[in-house]
């Protein structure tokens, strides 16, 4: 294939990807429940097949699994309700509490910049941050609103995957001639294995991270205790920066509830910048390094890109769907260099720096030989 085949190729690849990327967001509607659907129906899968392994019959396995998602949609409803009425309960202090703070900052800014006592330097900015924070609450209520508007769709199309999972080979054998669909069937397992093993460890570690929250904030004797552990369960799902989202904030809730009291604000800002650091930072990226293969980089791009298309549902889906992409290129050869690119790149790595020893060793093989022709050894006499 010359050059001006693959220029049009690698261009027809771009163009058809940022055409996906716009249907993907405009017809969120549909695509967005689809997408949840698929991932849920790669978690429940496997204990599915499971059950079927120790005789439970298909239908009463898959019933229960559907009793399983039902339940799961209906803590969240809970979860999100008492969030939300505990919130409207505290409101008032803590917005007493945070103009107190303002006034305090606003006065040692006015003292430190040498600003007339009647004028305020909060003011001057123009900055509401009353309204700044409407705006995030009613964005993410709105977020939460579309999630559970689309639980109706998600719990079909898990319904009719798991029905027709069965079936699924018997299509790709007719649907794709010449053994083709043996390596579709073998790129369907892969992802199915790479996506379940990547949710179930970090479904433990998002586990630990929202116990360890919970019992840190219960040690520390601060309000919300048990919405800060299910935030930091909830947002561990967000690579990178879920947990330092979570992090952040219960240090802001610190500041507020306990001011003037430093001692207490730097013994929460410890233990959760601690379990951030243990968990987010060094047992997180290892897990995960070890389970997908993609680089930090990437996962940064894909939150961002997903984020944008689907909001803060696409940033939980990011990972999951880059490695499914990851794979899906890897057994592509027009598409192979992508996965390459989207890789962590420590095998080639390897394989560089044993290709590299080789060649210095050849070399010094070769350095030697030439050696012993210029300066051929004597016989020592006898």
């Amino acid at each position: 294939m010359g050059l001006y085949e693959r220029s049009v190729k690698t261009l027809i690849i771009i163009i058809s990807a940022i055409a996906i990327g716009i249907v993907l967001k405009y017809a969120a509607s549909v695509t967005l429940p689809l997408v949840i659907s698929i991932f849920c129906f790669f978690i429940l899968n496997p204990f599915v097949n499971k059950m079927e392994k120790i005789r439970f019959p298909r239908w009463l396995a898959i019933c229960i699994a559907m009793v399983a998602l039902v339940l799961v949609f209906i803590l969240m409803i809970l979860f999100v309700s008492f969030a939300i009425n505990t919130l409207i309960v505290e409101l008032p202090v803590y917005a007493a509490r945070i103009s107190m703070l303002i006034e305090r900052l606003d006065g040692s800014l006015t003292d430190l910049l040498n600003l007339e006592t009647d004028i305020s330097f909060i003011e001057s900015l123009s900055f509401n941050w009353q309204g700044v924070v409407l705006n995030v609450l009613t964005n993410f209520s709105g977020q939460v609103v579309n999630v559970f508007s689309y639980a109706f769709l998600v719990f079909i199309f898990v319904l009719f995957l798991l029905l027709e999972r069965q079936s699924l080979i018997p299509k790709l054998k007719v649907a794709i001639p010449n053994h083709g669909w043996v390596r579709m069937a073998v790129m369907f397992e892969r992802i199915n294995r790479q996506i379940s093993k990547y949710l179930t460890v970090k479904s433990l570690i998002s586990i630990s991270t929202g116990i360890l929250f919970y019992l840190a904030a219960v040690a520390t004797k601060l309000d919300f205790a048990f919405i800060i552990g299910v935030l930091a369960f909830i947002m561990n799902f967000i690579p990178t920066i879920g947990s330092i989202i979570v992090t952040i904030t219960t240090i802001l809730l610190a500041i507020i509830q306990y001011y003037p009291d430093y001692a207490s604000v730097l013994y929460v800002a410890v233990l959760m910048g601690s379990i951030q650091i243990v968990l987010g930072n060094i047992l997180d990226p290892r897990v995960q390094g070890n389970q997908l293969n993609l680089s930090p980089f990437v996962i940064l791009v894909s939150l961002a890109l997903w984020g944008y298309i689907w909001g803060i549902a696409g940033m939980f889906l990011a990972v999951p769907i880059t490695s499914a992409l990851q794979i899906l290129c890897a057994n592509v050869k027009e598409l192979k260099p992508i996965a390459v690119l989207l890789s962590s790149g420590k095998q080639y790595r390897k394989q560089i720096e044993l290709a590299e020893q080789k060649r210095r060793e050849r070399y010094a093989r070769e350095r030697l030989v030439r050696q012993n022709k210029r300066h051929p050894q004597q016989p020592s006499e006898k």
